[in-house]
């Protein structure tokens, strides 16, 4: 691990804007997720983050699936009933173990994703289009430690 920087006001000043700064985007995704899901007939924001956990991982169970998406299993599968009605999703069960219930993206599914991807991403680059290959890489870097130490708080939280 890095040596500690030293505080000074300049970097008080940054951790409190980063801080601002994240809980606005979180709070900014939570309110796209809430919304999202009173669209009749379209994708939520959930359902396409279990689409994009499936293009990352191929074949999945339902459990393996709730934790890469993070949504409680019964959510998941009440999700993925609705994404095989779509004709997004297929069922199957495992070459591996028969007892186990697979999923994965149909052709349809998979284009569907493509097609998210593709008006997300160009959105998503315009958005970063100013900062350096550095600057993207600290940034990783940061909103990876942030990540840690939040699983850490929660598994502290479910331990005790």
């Amino acid at each position: 691990m890095n040596a500690t920087l030293p505080d000074t006001p300049e970097r008080d000043a940054a951790l409190t804007r980063l801080g601002s700064e994240f809980k606005g985007a979180m709070a900014a995704v939570r309110r796209l997720r809430g919304r999202d899901t009173q669209r009749p007939g379209e994708l939520s924001f959930a359902q396409y983050h279990v689409l994009f956990a499936f293009a990352e991982r191929g074949e999945v169970s339902a459990g393996e699936l709730a934790g890469a998406a993070d949504l409680t299993p019964a959510t998941v599968t009440q999700m993925l009933d609705g994404l095989v009605a779509m004709g997004l999703v297929e069922r199957g069960r495992s070459d591996r173990d028969r007892r186990i219930v697979t999923c994965c993206l149909t052709a349809r599914g998979n284009e569907v994703l493509a097609e998210r991807r593709a008006r997300f991403e160009g959105r998503w680059r315009d958005a970063v289009a100013e900062f350096s290959t550095d600057q993207l890489a600290a940034a990783a870097d940061v909103l990876g430690r942030l990540h840690a130490m939040y699983d850490e708080l929660d598994s502290a939280a479910t331990a005790g």
